[in-house]
Protein backbone atom coordinates (compact mmCIF):
# COMPACT_ATOMS: atom_id res chain seq x y z
CA UNK A 1 0.00 0.00 0.00
CA UNK A 2 1.60 3.43 -0.77
CA UNK A 3 1.44 6.08 1.92
CA UNK A 4 -0.81 8.21 -0.48
CA UNK A 5 -3.29 5.32 0.05
CA UNK A 6 -1.90 5.29 3.72
CA UNK A 7 -2.84 8.73 4.57
CA UNK A 8 -6.02 8.76 2.85
CA UNK A 9 -7.39 6.17 4.21
CA UNK A 10 -6.29 7.35 7.73
CA UNK A 11 -8.01 10.45 6.86
CA UNK A 12 -11.03 8.97 6.04
CA UNK A 13 -11.39 7.24 9.68
CA UNK A 14 -10.57 10.12 11.52
CA UNK A 15 -13.31 12.13 9.71
CA UNK A 16 -15.81 9.01 10.16
CA UNK A 17 -14.95 9.11 13.94
CA UNK A 18 -14.92 12.74 14.46
CA UNK A 19 -18.91 12.64 12.74
CA UNK A 20 -19.69 10.05 14.97
CA UNK A 21 -18.96 12.21 18.29
CA UNK A 22 -21.00 14.75 16.90
CA UNK A 23 -18.30 17.30 15.66
CA UNK A 24 -19.56 18.01 12.49
CA UNK A 25 -23.33 19.34 14.37
CA UNK A 26 -23.96 22.90 15.71
CA UNK A 27 -23.98 20.96 18.71
CA UNK A 28 -20.48 19.02 20.56
CA UNK A 29 -17.66 19.89 23.13
CA UNK A 30 -15.71 22.41 21.01
CA UNK A 31 -18.84 25.20 20.50
CA UNK A 32 -19.71 23.86 24.21
CA UNK A 33 -16.29 25.72 25.18
CA UNK A 34 -16.88 28.54 22.75
CA UNK A 35 -20.58 29.22 24.07
CA UNK A 36 -19.15 29.29 27.77
CA UNK A 37 -16.14 31.76 26.74
CA UNK A 38 -19.13 34.03 25.14
CA UNK A 39 -21.66 33.63 27.60
CA UNK A 40 -24.09 32.53 25.95
CA UNK A 41 -24.53 29.00 27.31
CA UNK A 42 -27.62 26.85 25.89
CA UNK A 43 -29.26 23.81 27.24
CA UNK A 44 -30.43 22.55 23.95
CA UNK A 45 -33.78 19.88 23.86
CA UNK A 46 -35.18 17.78 21.52
CA UNK A 47 -38.60 16.97 20.98
CA UNK A 48 -41.47 19.28 20.91
CA UNK A 49 -40.73 22.63 22.86
CA UNK A 50 -42.78 23.84 25.59
CA UNK A 51 -44.56 27.54 25.30
CA UNK A 52 -42.52 29.98 27.01
CA UNK A 53 -43.17 33.38 27.46
CA UNK A 54 -41.25 36.60 28.83
CA UNK A 55 -41.27 35.53 32.56
CA UNK A 56 -40.02 31.87 31.41
CA UNK A 57 -37.27 33.47 29.36
CA UNK A 58 -36.27 35.91 31.68
CA UNK A 59 -35.91 33.05 34.36
CA UNK A 60 -33.53 31.09 32.22
CA UNK A 61 -31.09 34.66 32.04
CA UNK A 62 -31.07 34.40 35.50
CA UNK A 63 -29.82 31.27 35.83
CA UNK A 64 -27.58 31.66 33.01
CA UNK A 65 -28.63 29.90 30.06
CA UNK A 66 -30.93 30.21 26.89
CA UNK A 67 -32.68 26.88 25.62
CA UNK A 68 -32.60 26.03 22.37
CA UNK A 69 -34.59 23.18 20.07
CA UNK A 70 -33.45 21.12 17.49
CA UNK A 71 -36.82 19.44 17.03
CA UNK A 72 -38.02 16.05 16.47
CA UNK A 73 -35.64 14.37 13.85
CA UNK A 74 -32.22 14.22 15.27
CA UNK A 75 -29.51 11.83 14.28
CA UNK A 76 -27.32 9.57 16.36
CA UNK A 77 -24.42 11.38 15.74
CA UNK A 78 -26.12 14.48 16.46
CA UNK A 79 -27.69 12.96 20.01
CA UNK A 80 -23.97 12.58 21.07
CA UNK A 81 -22.89 15.61 19.89
CA UNK A 82 -26.08 17.14 21.39
CA UNK A 83 -25.58 14.91 24.49
CA UNK A 84 -21.96 16.38 24.81
CA UNK A 85 -23.03 20.01 24.85
CA UNK A 86 -25.45 19.50 27.41
CA UNK A 87 -22.87 18.28 29.98
CA UNK A 88 -19.99 20.51 29.71
CA UNK A 89 -22.90 23.34 30.04
CA UNK A 90 -24.61 21.78 32.71
CA UNK A 91 -20.87 21.86 34.75
CA UNK A 92 -20.50 25.04 34.00
CA UNK A 93 -23.78 26.31 35.12
CA UNK A 94 -23.37 24.03 38.29
CA UNK A 95 -20.05 26.11 38.92
CA UNK A 96 -22.09 29.39 38.30
CA UNK A 97 -25.12 28.45 39.88
CA UNK A 98 -24.28 25.93 42.54
CA UNK A 99 -25.05 22.11 42.87
CA UNK A 100 -28.79 22.66 43.62
CA UNK A 101 -29.49 25.21 40.79
CA UNK A 102 -31.61 22.95 38.90
CA UNK A 103 -34.27 22.14 41.89
CA UNK A 104 -34.50 26.08 42.66
CA UNK A 105 -34.94 26.27 38.44
CA UNK A 106 -37.78 23.77 38.61
CA UNK A 107 -39.53 25.28 41.71
CA UNK A 108 -39.77 28.77 40.28
CA UNK A 109 -41.05 27.53 36.78
CA UNK A 110 -43.56 25.38 38.35
CA UNK A 111 -44.74 28.68 40.10
CA UNK A 112 -44.65 29.98 36.38
CA UNK A 113 -47.00 27.40 35.26
CA UNK A 114 -48.88 26.82 37.82
CA UNK A 115 -49.97 30.41 38.57
CA UNK A 116 -50.17 30.75 34.79
CA UNK A 117 -47.95 33.70 34.35
CA UNK A 118 -46.49 32.70 30.93
CA UNK A 119 -47.56 34.68 28.26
Amino acid sequence: MTPRKKITIGMLIVGILLWQFGLFNRFNYLTAKIDIWRDSARIVTVGIPLPCGVPCIELKENYGFHESNVGCLVTRPQLRGIDVYNDEIEKYLNKRNGKNWRKEYQMELDSLLKYNRLE
